[in-house]
């Protein structure tokens, strides 16, 4: 991606200091790089979602006779069974999409567990393990369902009993409780970039196992992106002279931005001189609009709308990766619908040197 599309008169620089001019740049071209332009009816430039459709399932064993076991994948699809043997999830997916098995609900007096219940499908799946076990009588187990997580959480349940968790869905304690025993399900340690709270979280075990837990997370408001920000593509934009584009980033609420574009210029081909000058009336971009946020252990990401100064909307979502901010332009539905899927495409253009680093 460049950013000197659309032409400027500019001086040459008499002075190796350089200076910092606001100026139109064609925002389409800085703003929406590489996918989507930016219009929720574009069609040229995003790549298509994978073709080929396939089954995810596996094997129960172990579930007692009269029992009633629910999964889902990826927080979703409930599959209730009631019989050990082979077991497929109605919804389909993508080649490439990820998928996570996890217990909802466990049957009454057992405890079941899932292994090889992650991946990505590239063929039918087939190969999740499910294996129920007996409670010793009068214990129950604790558990619930995690939301919005982007990482892994760490639960406790009375202090101790630490549990994993890296997909969202159900979760259960290993260690069963007594019945009549209380029980308090609390956050050890918070996923990177992230905060999760706990919701019905305690209580007193009665005759039946716990599923009512509710760990909800989101990715830490903090992180969005304010201030200047500048390329790190350096380009020429006139005799003796070289730019990077730069955004001046404000930011309104935890949901809400506004951004002006301009240009910092400097007298040498590979924009080392001295630190820009920031001033000037800067080129309005509009208002941009957060509607969801996800991340991974490494990056945040924020989707929303672009209230352009034209009167146009579009989808957008910004991405910090380390020291990098990015933007890309996105459609409706998504082209980017994970945080992991974000990612993937950063770290491919990265390289490009089309992202932003803090000025």
């Amino acid at each position: 991606m460049t950013t000197a599309s659309t032409p400027h008169t500019w001086h040459p620089a008499r002075h190796a200091r350089p200076t910092f001019r606001w100026a139109p740049l064609g925002l389409a071209a800085v703003l929406l790089m590489g996918c989507g332009g930016g219009d929720n009816d574009d069609d040229g430039t995003s790549p298509p979602p994978s073709a080929g459709a396939f089954t995810v399932g596996g094997t129960v064993v172990g579930l007692g006779a009269g029992k009633t076991l629910t999964l889902q994948n990826s927080a979703a699809d409930d599959l209730a069974l009631n019989a050990n043997g082979s077991f497929v999830f109605v919804t389909r997916l993508n080649s490439g999409v990820a998928y996570a098995v996890t217990v909802k609900t466990q049957p009454s007096g057992q405890r079941c567990t899932v292994t090889q219940g992650t991946g990505s499908a590239t063929a039918n799946v087939s190969d999740v393990q499910v294996r129920c076990e007996n409670l010793a009588a009068a214990t129950f187990t604790v558990g619930g369902s995690v939301s919005g997580l982007a990482g892994t959480v760490v639960l406790q349940n009375n202090g101790g009993n630490d549990l994993s968790v890296a997909s969202n869905g159900g979760f259960t304690f290993a260690t069963a409780v007594a019945g009549g025993s209380a029980y308090a399900v609390t956050v050890k340690t918070q996923p990177a970039g992230q905060s999760c709270a706990v919701r019905n979280g305690s209580g007193t075990v009665g005759s039946a196992n716990v599923g009512s837990v509710e760990v909800a997370c989101a990715t830490s408001a903090a992180v969005l992106p304010q201030g200047d920000w500048k390329q790190e593509l350096c380009v020429q934009t006139g005799p003796g002279q070289w730019g990077r584009s730069m955004f001046r980033i404000s930011k309104q609420s935890e949901t809400r931005a506004t951004a002006e574009q301009g240009l910092a210029t400097y007298a040498d081909a590979n924009c080392t001189a001295a630190g820009p000058i920031i001033g000037g009336a800067g080129s309005d971009l509009g208002t941009f609009n957060f509607d969801r946020t996800g991340a991974t252990s490494t990056l945040s990401a924020f989707w929303g709308s672009w209230a352009q100064p034209t009167g146009q909307t579009s989808r957008t979502v910004w991405a910090r990766k380390g020291p990098y901010l990015c933007l890309l332009g996105d459609q409706t539905p998504t082209v980017f619908p994970t945080a992991a899927s974000v990612e993937s495409y950063i770290n491919i253009v990265l390289s490009s040197k089309a992202c932003y680093t803090q000025n």
